[in-house]
């Protein structure tokens, strides 16, 4: 077996995984299942445990000799990968519990809407197919959920209501736009019996579900434990609720000592309440804000040599969807497809829907901050060079402790380099750092069933003075995503200590827009093939020997919250 046959059999597993998530391909830009619709019945995700299994199986036969060394790396990441999804389904089970159903169509329906690198009469052909095919999804659907959770199902009844508005979206888009009448008027069908379908859906949750449903969201702390041991974090949930603690503790002194140079108080609480009090007065002066926060964050990446920008990137800012809202209280960000030859991403902001306090979660010194973990060089920019990257197996990981870790190290680093580094600005940083440490906490609790959403909700609202309704909608959609939000912190104190160690390594060789470049351009990989990617550039490059970690993530985090300034 050759390289090459490598290469051929990565693009067939990756095709035929695609194939049963086809939102999932329209996203990447593999056209191929443009059409089509997922088969969310049980049988189909049994079927796509065996094959996992099977693809397992291959991985591991396959002669490694004959690859290279990220052909080893993209090896051992399909085996990672395979392994962590047969849990998922096979015992967290989420699919029996939550409805996917509406949120599933909504996606599989807005990136053919919102992206223009097809023909807008090809995107909406493609969304007309895959309209026709809802209400047959949607009775489908219904015989997965026998466990159903009250809570992820509420989601997914506000999930279906904003839907419907978005159908309407589309249908006024497409009469304004097509020429074919023929083609204006199938829309318009399909909307109806898709709008008809989803109501009716809608009445079972309602009626049928949500009577039915068990109270809590919690997970076994076995299971719970296992699910992170696969993952690889290297650290246990006691640990991650211990590093959450120190987290929180050193940047709550730091927040301190800030409140006493902005406030004349000297009170957090004031402090807080002057920084979002300076906020533009309507939501279109949000959005640009944000447009220029963005271009000063890009070209204090490029003036101070922080990051490889590739050419001809874009990053265009819109308004978040109202299916979405719910979802993404204040924003969202979403990269161009892999396969689409495209490199414009997207910025979604979600406006204040008649609630004027939401507009001081976008107050001056937040957005700046939110540009740069959205934008430059954080989500945006690790997402196109994401997509430079060959490999058709990395294609399928996007580990959120290093792509949200990243987002949040390039915060933390942006403000070491000079933006934004004022009173007001830092005090921004560290309120952010402080939400994604708090959902740490919120993580391991609420899967553990020790604390509810509600619970989380008001300890955003103290420790941060997020708007109390966006804060519950974020703890609520944190329930059924478990272990994702506590990798924020936990993936951004990896990159630290990651880059501590190269830097150790290479001495003054060490060079931080190489470091980035490197990370940037690996894929979204998780932290621990990250390492072995830094391991074989050193090698490879500069005849150094990275070593494995000289002490433990939590050791680590006592020892950077020690310092005057850890954050």
């Amino acid at each position: 077996m050759t390289s090459q046959d490598f290469e051929e059999l990565s693009k067939s597993i990756m095709d035929e995984i695609l194939g049963w998530d086809p939102s999932v391909a329209t996203q990447l830009g593999w056209h191929k299942y443009d059409h089509g619709v997922m088969d969310p019945r049980t049988e189909a995700y049994e079927r796509q445990c065996e094959r996992f299994s099977d693809f397992v199986r291959v991985m591991e036969d396959f002669d490694t000799d004959s690859l290279s060394e990220d052909q080893k790396i993209d090896r051992d990441l399909a085996i990672y990968l395979f392994r962590l999804r047969i849990f998922e389904i096979s015992i967290l089970r989420i699919h029996e519990q939550m409805s996917i159903a509406e949120d599933e169509i909504g996606r599989s329906l807005f990136f053919l809407f919102a992206r223009d690198y097809l023909p807008f009469e090809t995107r909406i052909e493609a969304i007309t197919s895959r309209l026709e095919k809802t209400p047959e999804f949607l009775e489908k659907a219904k015989t997965t959920l026998v466990n159903p959770c009250r809570v992820w199902n509420e989601v997914s009844l506000e999930s279906g209501k904003r839907l419907i508005n978005f159908l309407e979206t589309i249908r006024e888009t497409g009469a304004a736009i097509l020429e074919d009448a023929d083609q204006i008027i199938r829309l318009g069908r399909s909307i109806e019996v898709a709008t008809e379908a989803i109501k009716s859906y809608e009445d079972w949750l309602s009626n049928d579900v949500l009577p039915r449903s068990h109270e809590t969201s919690a997970v076994s702390v076995q299971d719970f434990d296992d699910y992170m041991r696969i993952k690889e974090f290297g650290i246990s949930p006691d640990d991650a609720l211990e590093i959450a603690e120190l987290g929180l503790a050193a940047a709550n002194r730091h927040r301190g000592t800030l409140a006493k140079t902005i406030a004349q108080s000297g009170l957090l609480k004031n402090a807080l309440t002057m920084m979002k009090e300076d906020h533009p007065p309507s939501f279109e002066g949000v959005m640009k804000a944000y447009r220029e926060w963005i271009e000063k964050a890009r070209d204090f990446v490029t003036e101070k040599q922080l990051a490889t920008i590739p050419e001809g990137e874009k990053l265009l800012v819109l308004e978040t969807p109202h299916f979405m809202r719910h979802l993404a209280p204040f924003a969202a960000q979403y990269e161009p497809g892999k396969y689409s030859n495209d490199k414009k991403g997207l910025f979604l902001v979600t406006p204040d829907e008649g609630n004027p306090e939401r507009l001081k979660e976008h107050c001056s010194a937040t957005t700046a901050n939110t540009a740069v973990h959205e934008g430059y060089p954080g989500h945006h920019l690790q997402g196109i060079c994401s997509n430079s990257n060959p490999s058709h197996i990395r294609t399928l990981s996007s580990a959120a402790c290093f792509g949200e870790g990243w987002a949040l190290y390039c915060e933390r680093l942006m403000i070491s380099e000079g933006f934004q580094n004022n009173p007001m600005g830092k005090l921004a940083q560290l309120n952010d750092l402080v939400f994604r440490i708090v959902r740490v906490t919120a993580d391991v609790n609420m899967a553990r069933g020790t604390m509810t959403p509600d619970d989380v909700a008001d300890m955003l609202v103290a420790q941060t003075g997020m708007d109390r309704q966006g804060a519950l909608d974020d703890a609520k959609s944190s329930t059924y995503i478990m272990t994702s939000y506590l990798s924020y912190f936990i993936g951004m104190l990896q990159i630290i200590q990651l880059k501590e160690d190269v830097e150790k390594a290479l001495g003054d060789r060490f060079d931080l827009r190489e470091f980035h470049d490197s990370l940037l351009n690996a894929g979204c990989l998780p932290m621990h093939f990250m390492r072995r990617v830094e391991r074989g550039r050193l090698k490879r490059d500069h005849g150094v020997d990275l070593m494995d970690p000289s002490e433990s993530l939590l050791d680590f985090t006592k020892r950077l919250t020690s310092t005057p300034e850890p954050f």
